[in-house]
């Protein structure tokens, strides 16, 4: 790193978290000013008026301006949404004893408890979601009556004597010792169903995001915003004659012409504020880099690039709007950065305006510049996640052009170098590989890894024809990028909605096991049903049809939330700004919440696959077909979490077969399983009409359904993380090495999990020490792409540096792991799922 971007990195990794009010305060007083007006110019008058008034900042070192807040580290709080709303309202006197603690100021506070609240307060998205969950009964409704009230106790207390002292520790964290004074009381009381109203049952989530898109900056890089508003007027021109009836579309063609000029606006106020900081100061070299800035802030995003450096600064302005419009945890990826750079980069390099070494800088500084996000997460979710670039901004890189022809350039290299050379960074980078992708990209991007992990591969020669089986034409799949941790997108033309939307199969096991009464109900959730006790099931096939009878069921529930959702979305919070940029919604003259982009698809992400095929196997082989047991006693040797009975709990573990070891049966029966799950989802549409589809991935929450589950019949012990992703679980791979693991990952069938697997393995840094190393694990990825694989990310980290770096953390701020789909700072981790990690099998050591 030069000299400046490691200021910049130390500033990052070393200023404390804090609190911004600003957007959450501009989009309050906008929407209490325009309750007429329609859905889509509400959005937009809230979007404008945030980036008029919201106070702008240029920070030394900056060559790239723009922070989504007032202040250096914060998130813009979308408390229209209404999930952070919530969770502010029950932390927010505790916000300094978190986990990872946040500052707020007293006016910040008061802002909050007394104007913003106070407005959203029913209004928000959320409750309109919740709305709809009690109208369809989804979720049971919550009142201060005596025996809703008795109810929801006993619901309480079960939950608690379930989970234990030790386990409610890590769950409530900071809030665990807290005084609960009459005013928490009462908010405790008011707000007892607000975790129904992420969790409907306790085997789905289905939280408040959409998000999770590739926002169309390359559309502004290549063209700039003024082109594209002169395109959308012309539309709305044709909307007049063609169909001047049409109202919905006419508001929201303005709103999205309000949203782009209000951008180009913010730019320039970054100009107006660089000319007059100039001014203000003799030090020659300061007032040249100044002059600079409002060179560029004048001209884009506003106009197409003239150079490399500007067209890098209106990538980042895009996309800080998207970020700003949407609010907190929106999850965008700008996309194949590679490609649509590429050509300023060339023309830049050809006429001496820019050397190799400046554009490295300028990649880096934009990778910070994804990072630096925070999210108040609820402490329930600090254990088991990060906070620091919570909103994944994936890059992606290298693959095939939409022709298909290899797109590995020039910039595809030195975005490898500058990833390597910061030592990784929180905003994860993607590499895409295909049959004639050159050796030396490969071999160079697998190196990276001796400086740091972060980077994840996946196989075009699988994911290209697994995209089009969904529907998308060989174009445009082949210009298919990552966003989020894994999730699979067209480039800004899908609205995809892969995020948010999620069953855990263990618990739909156990909840098949114990009559839909384990793990327990919270208040105001669906429990599981009914679908035989243990000793009525028989045989194996009367055990199977139960257990997808209730995974059928909890499925139905989760599709009916994520409409009621779709539908929240759809008549409140459209997203002018982002339809704007992405492919066919000015033409369809519709948001992407009512169905304009070219694809749409809503993902559910399927959690647990390992623990599920093992606990499954075992029950096939220890109840039905080798009989050590009755279904009961293993019923009841798992809710008393073995005690006891630890020589079961070892053979359980030892003698059956497990997911990503040598055995074929184990991965036979998780393709049976995926295939049961797709022809159920494939049998509905969403709320816009598009399809359904599964992916695999966890961010972390694998370790919190840990939480909730007693002991499974694999053999894992209660409160202990569930299987990450399409990984094996923790140590069931250790004796047979990674490429029993590699078999059964590729034999999983792509077309039927498009949307995306995470497949995480770890291995020793001497693994990769020398060059004979490295080419045979290129070699070992190679075959694996060969062999059907989709998805692989290594953390290359030694066992004995993850626990210093837990002990120690102030010597290791800057290591990068993968978690299970996005890359993070390992000490800005929660304990527990820094434990996952380390737990993982360490292979080559």
């Amino acid at each position: 790193m030069s000299p400046r971007i490691a200021r910049m990195k130390e500033r990052l990794l070393t200023t404390p978290y804090e609190i911004c009010m600003a957007r959450a305060l501009h989009f309050t007083r906008s929407y209490r000013e325009t309750e007429s007006l329609d859905p889509h110019l509400r959005n937009a008058c809230a979007l404008k008026r945030t980036l008029e008034q919201q106070k702008i900042q240029i920070c030394p070192d900056e060559w790239i301006v723009g922070s989504k807040t007032e202040k250096f580290l914060a998130g813009p709080l979308s408390v229209e949404r209404g999930d952070f709303l919530r969770s502010l309202q029950m932390e927010i006197d505790s916000l300094h004893r978190k986990k990872r603690p946040f500052k707020i100021t007293s006016e910040e506070k008061k802002l909050f408890l007394n104007e913003i609240l106070p407005y959203w307060d029913g209004r928000s998205l959320r409750d309109r979601k919740i709305k709809g969950w009690l109208r369809d009964g989804i979720i049971s409704s919550s009142s201060l009556s005596v025996s809703s009230l008795a109810r929801d106790l006993y619901r309480a207390r079960r939950i608690g004597r379930f989970l234990g002292r030790d386990i409610l520790k890590k769950i409530a964290g900071s809030n665990f010792s807290r005084t609960l004074t009459p005013s928490k009381i009462r908010t405790l009381l008011r707000l007892r169903h607000e975790f129904a109203g992420n969790n409907p049952t306790p085997a789905t989530y289905c939280f408040d995001v959409q998000g999770h898109l590739c926002l169309g900056v390359e559309k502004v890089v290549m063209f700039g915003m003024d082109e594209i508003v002169g395109r959308i007027k012309k539309r709305r021109e044709r909307l007049h004659i063609e169909c001047p009836e049409d109202r919905r579309g006419d508001a929201f063609l303005r709103a999205c012409i309000i949203s782009l000029e209000s951008a180009i606006t913010y730019a320039e106020r970054f100009a107006t504020l660089a000319e007059k900081m100039a001014q203000q100061t003799s030090d020659h070299q300061e007032q040249a880099r100044l002059k600079m800035i409002a060179r560029h802030c004048l001209h884009v995003p506003r106009n197409r690039p003239r150079t490399f450096h500007e067209a890098v600064q209106s990538l980042w302005f895009a996309h800080l709007v998207g970020e700003i419009q949407y609010g907190t945890h929106e999850v965008f990826a700008p996309g194949r950065c590679d490609q649509f750079l590429f050509p300023f980069y060339d023309d830049d390099i050809k006429t001496g305006r820019i050397s190799p070494e400046k554009a490295v800088e300028l990649l880096q500084e934009l990778n910070l510049k994804l990072t630096a996000n925070v999210e108040p997460i609820p402490e329930v979710g600090s254990e088991t996640n990060a906070t620091l670039s919570n909103s994944q901004h994936c890059i992606t890189i290298g693959g095939i052009t939409p022709d298909g022809k290899d797109a590995v350039n020039e910039l595809s290299y030195l975005m490898l170098d500058a990833y390597e050379g910061m030592g990784g960074s929180a905003n994860q980078l993607s590499v895409r590989i295909q049959a004639e992708t050159p050796r030396r990209f490969f071999e160079r991007a697998v190196a990276v890894f001796r400086r740091s992990s972060g980077i994840a591969f996946y196989n075009d020669d699988v994911i290209v024809p697994a995209l089009t089986s969904d529907g998308m034409t060989p174009n445009d799949a082949r210009d298919y990028c990552i966003v989020g941790c894994v999730e699979t997108s067209g480039s800004s033309d899908t609205h995809g909605c892969p995020g948010g939307h999620e069953i855990t199969l263990p618990a739909v096991l156990m909840m098949t096991l114990a009559s839909g009464r384990v793990p327990p109900a919270a208040p105001g959730q669906r429990t599981g049903i009914r679908t035989g006790k243990p000793e009525t099931l028989h045989n194996w096939e009367d055990f199977i049809r139960a257990f997808q009878k209730q995974l059928v069921f909890h499925l139905w529930i989760l599709i009916r939330a994520v409409a009621s959702k779709d539908r929240a979305y759809r008549n409140f919070l459209p997203a002018p700004y982002v339809s704007a940029l992405m492919d066919d919604c000015i033409e369809n003259a519709r948001d992407i919440t009512h169905g304009g982009a070219r694809y749409d698809f809503t993902s559910i992400d399927t959690r647990g696959l390992a623990t599920a095929v093992d606990s499954l196997l075992a029950i096939r082989t220890a109840v039905y077909e080798e009989k050590w047991l009755t279904l009961p006693e293993l019923v009841n040797a798992c809710l008393d979490n073995f005690r006891g009975k630890e020589k079961l709990r070892l053979r359980l573990i030892h003698d059956v077969p497990k997911f990503g070891s040598d055995s074929s049966e184990p991965t036979e029966l998780a393709v049976e399983l995926i295939k049961w799950m797709w022809e159920e989802i494939a049998k509905h549409s969403n709320e816009r009409g598009g399809g359904f589809r599964l992916c695999f991935y966890s961010y972390g929450n694998h370790v919190l359904d840990g939480f909730f589950l007693p002991a499974t019949p694999d053999g894992r012990l209660a409160g202990e993380p569930i299987s990450n992703g399409i990984s094996p679980t923790n140590q069931r791979d250790a004796h047979d090495g990674p490429l029993p693991v590699l078999r059964a990952a590729a034999a999983l069938p792509a077309d039927l999990v498009s949307s995306g697997v995470a497949l995480n393995l770890r291995f020793h840094p001497s693994v990769l020490r020398s060059e004979n190393g490295l080419a045979a694990f290129v070699d070992m990825l190679r075959t694996y792409f060969n062999i059907g694989g989709m998805h692989f990310q290594p953390n290359v980290v030694s066992t004995e540096t993850l626990r210093n770096a837990q002990q120690h953390p102030e010597h290791y701020r800057d290591l990068i792991v993968k978690v299970s789909g996005y890359s993070a700072y390992f000490t800005d981790l929660g304990k527990s799922i820094q434990d996952d990690i380390i737990a993982r099998t360490e292979h080559g050591a």
